[in-house]
């Protein structure tokens, strides 16, 4: 399917709904960050010609005075465009890894791994969660593999690890899930090189904070995070929005990543007067978080919303019937009813047996991304990356969730908030039921929030 394993590494919506009520004074707010049973079958990948073994394809190259790489003029004559994908496929996070690459895969094999002039092929690593690994897969997928763009990174310390060595030598770099604050909102860490297809930090939390304050009526609030930047830069973005609104947060609670036992926090919960609690957690600690919620009996009185991330696809059905009724705000779900969401979640549960989450939606957006830039370039000799950056900026096209495209000034996506609730589905499986869609949300409006 044009994808290499390396053996061993493993509506355009209208006007946003909370921004026309926020009264944020201004106009843009700025960033802090599964697979299913099926294996595919690869797709047998078109031979590359052999080249020399420089950066980017082997074209010539000129140091800068600061030892960065110069852009090379042009690649050698050829129609395959190779993709370095940087993953996390083992350890805690692997399955958020598998998901975004099951996405990726699913997409190439609907238009056949071809885009315009180009062959699609992916070379998949596996960085295993650890920033100072990422960076040697992408060492060698540059200097090695001559890969022509890297794509994927789950971990916004991945992120940080690979940033200024993909930047110097000027890697088109097409993120498919690290939320990396300084990459959107950071004019000096930016780069016209880097462009985001997910949420960031601070996107989801925002509509929903706001509408907890004014559609779901609660005034005081406790916020639950792990105890990492994520967390606490999720948590200011939810207390600014939310005490902007009128509403009062009661108290902060920070339990340390890969918490068992949630009791001594659940315990301090039900000590507080408050109308409601929200939460962000994922992958393990969202199992337990959500399981302990319901055990402890804190659900009886206090309902908990969260972030998405905290009831994702991929450990519903571990959570069982703890997640019932929780709402959340996300920018996917498998049940957002449009013709092109069902189309990719019917071939998506075909082709692996499972419904996508959001990282497969990721995933699916990372690939089509490049593959709708491509289309747009022309091969062989006359090919160069800045071309291929200039074809990004302008990719927009109608996806599973409305029109994609990115915010011009930090090119991350704009995406749409997502009111979701967690119900049982006919088929007795549990799924997030959308009930209504927000409008968009860009990261310009977050940042300056972070």
């Amino acid at each position: 399917m044009g994808v290499r394993y390396v053996e061993g590494e493993g509506m355009r919506g209208t006007r946003r709904w909370f921004v026309q009520r926020a009264s944020l004074g201004i106009g843009s707010i700025l960033l802090a960050s599964c697979s299913g049973s099926a294996t595919p079958t690869p797709l047998t990948t078109q031979p590359t010609p052999t080249v020399a073994s420089t950066p980017l394809q082997g074209a010539a190259t000129t140091p800068t005075a600061e030892g960065a790489v110069s852009t090379p003029t042009h690649l050698p004559a050829r129609q395959t465009f190779r993709v370095g994908v940087i993953l996390t496929l083992t350890g805690a996070q692997a399955s958020l890894g598998e998901s975004q690459r099951n996405g990726m895969e699913h997409y190439l094999a609907t238009i056949d791994n071809q885009a315009g002039d180009w062959r699609l092929e992916l070379l998949v690593e596996d960085s295993a969660g650890k920033p100072e690994q990422a960076l040697t897969k992408a060492q060698k997928l540059v200097e090695r593999d001559q890969v022509d763009a890297i794509a994927g990174v789950i971990l916004s310390s991945e992120a940080a690890a690979l940033r200024d060595y993909l930047v110097e030598r000027q890697i088109p770099w097409i993120i498919g899930n690290a939320g990396l604050v300084a990459l959107a909102c950071d004019p000096e860490k930016r780069s016209e090189y880097i462009f985001n297809v997910a949420k960031l930090q601070g996107q989801a939390e925002a509509p929903l904070a706001r509408y907890a304050a004014e559609r779901l009526g609660y005034k005081r609030m406790v916020l639950t995070a792990p105890d990492y930047t994520a967390g606490h830069n999720r948590v200011s973005v939810f207390q600014h929005i939310f005490e902007e609104a009128g509403g009062t947060v009661v108290d902060t609670i920070y339990p340390p990543l890969g918490t068992q036992d949630f009791g001594p926090y659940l315990q301090r919960i039900l000590q507080q007067e408050a109308d409601a609690v929200w939460a962000f957690f994922s992958g393990e600690d969202a199992v337990r978080f959500v399981q302990q919620y319901a055990e402890f009996g804190v659900r009886e009185r206090f309902p908990l919303i969260a972030t998405g991330d905290t009831v994702d696809e991929n450990i519903l059905d571990q959570q069982g019937e703890a997640a019932l009724g929780i709402v959340s705000v996300l920018h996917y779900s498998p049940l957002y009813d449009t013709p092109a969401n069902r189309e990719f979640v019917t071939g998506y549960r075909e082709r692996y047996g499972t419904v996508p989450n959001q990282f497969s939606y990721q995933g699916y957006l990372n690939a089509r991304v490049i593959g709708e830039a491509l289309a747009s370039v022309s091969g062989g000799s006359a090919y160069t990356a800045d071309a291929f950056v200039r074809a990004l900026r302008t990719v927009r096209f109608d996806g599973p969730v409305g029109e994609f495209r990115f915010e011009e000034e930090t090119q991350f996506a704009i995406v749409h908030a997502l009111v979701r609730r967690v119900e049982r589905l006919p088929d007795g499986s549990l799924g997030n039921v959308v009930l209504e869609d927000l409008g968009t949300v860009t990261v310009s409006e977050i940042c300056p929030l972070l």
